[in-house]
């Protein structure tokens, strides 16, 4: 596998987790909403998951961007979002 298609491969899982943990957060949402006991609490809970999933969302644009980097990027670049997102 070239370097190019580990990190691609790489960031690609990355971008499914977080699309995994926004469907969770939305999943979580919805049971909360309906064992909330007032209007305050469900208020509450939308402000929560909505800031959690700008974060999320947010995340995913960056993998994204980088993910589309990585189709012009050197060698060196390479090996460094390689690094950011395996670790190795």
């Amino acid at each position: 596998m070239s370097l190019l298609d580990s990190v691609t491969k790489a960031i690609e899982s990355k971008i499914d987790e977080l699309d995994k943990q926004v469907e969770a957060e939305q999943a979580d949402a919805e049971r909360r909403m309906a064992e909330a006991e007032n209007e305050k609490a469900k208020a509450d809970i939308q402000s929560e998951v909505k800031r959690n999933v700008e974060e999320l969302q947010s995340k995913m644009d960056d993998a994204k961007k980088q993910l589309e980097e990585a189709k012009d990027a050197s060698e060196e670049r390479l090996q460094n979002l390689k690094k950011a997102f395996t670790g190795s």
